[in-house]
């Protein structure tokens, strides 16, 4: 019989986010730096991180009644344990300023990847 594993494990994840191109630089650094307690306080290590810059999305997405067509991407590679990570993704999507967001289980994945 096979059991399901309910024991704390830390795990690597993988994080993708968009914020909406009509924030000016500053605010996507404040946006970024609040994203960046978010991890701190619910115990998440940011194990790399890459910022894609804008880029123009596959369909308009509408922020705040707009429709945007561009996005700032910024990945992540997370750790943390497994039993964190439901509460993180839902203060992420509390973010109001976080049109998307992609958060996966990362396969294999190595510091600098």
């Amino acid at each position: 019989m096979m059991e399901l594993v309910k024991d704390k494990r830390v795990r690597q994840y993988e994080l993708t986010y968009l914020l909406p191109e009509v924030l000016t630089s500053s605010e996507v650094a404040t946006v970024k730096e609040a994203i960046e307690q978010l991890l701190k306080k619910n115990k998440v290590t940011v194990v790399s991180q890459e910022d894609w810059g804008k880029k123009l999305l596959a369909y308009p997405i509408k922020y705040k009644s707009q429709k945007q067509h561009e996005a700032y991407y910024t990945h992540m590679v997370l750790e943390a344990d497994s039993t964190r990570m439901p509460k993180f993704e839902n203060d992420l999507y509390l973010k109001q300023e976080v049109m998307r967001h992609l958060l996966v289980l990362a396969e294999n994945v190595k510091a600098g990847e």
